[in-house]
């Protein structure tokens, strides 16, 4: 593998994980509005719960991400959150910005999938 692939790899990496560590930080930063914002969306666990869980899977993987390691387990890991954010906060047919941010979740997830198909490269921990 060429130096200029691995160079674009991480780049790719640091772009994906980039949106869920913002994510996480704007949580941390204002909790309340975060879990206000949660309550709203009508998802089936408590919002202490669901706001919890968001921060951990947003920060861990997005940070391993970043670094590259367990690169294709944090990518999994993050697939699987996109699924109900989207269909919680951005399923909504009937207004085109949220079925725009669902078109974005949905092009996150093919980001994830592509990391999870050819690896880190070498520049991470994994090594490949």
């Amino acid at each position: 593998m060429s130096k200029l692939e691995n160079i674009f790899k991480l780049v790719g990496r640091l772009a994906i994980s980039a949106i869920f560590v913002w994510a996480a930080v704007g949580k941390i930063m204002n909790p309340s509005g975060a879990m206000s914002h949660i309550q709203s969306a009508g998802i089936p666990v408590p919002a202490g719960l669901a706001y919890a869980v968001a921060v951990a899977v947003e920060a861990i993987c997005g940070t391993l991400l970043i670094i590259g390691w367990r690169t294709r387990l944090a990518a999994f890991a993050l697939f699987l959150f996109l699924i109900p954010a989207t269909y919680f906060f951005h399923f909504d047919p009937s207004s085109r910005i949220q079925t725009i941010m669902a078109l974005k979740n949905i092009a996150i997830a093919g980001g994830l999938f592509f990391i999870m198909a050819v690896g880190p490269g070498r520049l991470s921990l994994d090594k490949g």
